[in-house]
């Protein structure tokens, strides 16, 4: 079970982050054919600056997923690693656990209104929550098992990432 839910985990993140690559590469790919576009043609998109922004929010979102699987978070040392560190560690990750499922026992009536609400701009409007709320959802899910796990199996005093 612990090998299958680690390599699990694995395989999101090496998934997550061929996301992230894919999101980058969209972002500038697309700001690049608006600055030709604008300054080139003379005939900018308009919903350009719509799509690079829904990209940038999936970019964040993803790569918070991939930071707590590789532990790349901020972090402030006050305590060298030992067993004091050790145990803060611990409850640092369940109190961050615990928020994390509270926000999203409460996300069902956000979930509501932004499927009620579109995008503006775009040939193809589409509701918000595509792009809001459903990837928060896939990423809280996503860092609390790469979380848990870790307190479960992983915590030592010196932390390797999960993926």
């Amino acid at each position: 079970m612990r090998y299958a839910l680690k390599t699990f985990i694995r395989l999101q993140g090496q998934a997550e982050m061929a996301v992230c690559m894919t999101l980058v590469a969209l972002i500038v790919g697309t700001i690049l054919f608006q600055i030709v576009a604008r300054f080139v043609f003379n005939a900018p998109v308009a919903w350009m600056e719509e799509m690079v922004t829904i990209f940038f929010i999936l970019l964040t979102l993803f790569a918070a997923a991939i930071a707590a699987k590789e532990k790349r978070h901020i972090v402030v040392d006050l305590f060298p690693r030992g067993p004091v560190s050790r145990f803060l560690g611990v409850v640092v990750s369940i109190l961050t656990v615990i928020t994390l499922i509270v926000l999203l026992a409460h996300i069902g009536p956000i979930l509501k209104v932004e499927f009620r609400r579109s995008t503006i701009s775009l040939p193809n409007n589409f509701p918000i929550a595509y792009y809001n709320s459903i990837p928060l959802i896939y990423c809280f899910c996503s860092i609390i098992l790469s979380t848990t796990y870790d307190v479960i199996f992983e915590r030592k005093d010196y932390q390797e990432a999960l993926v």
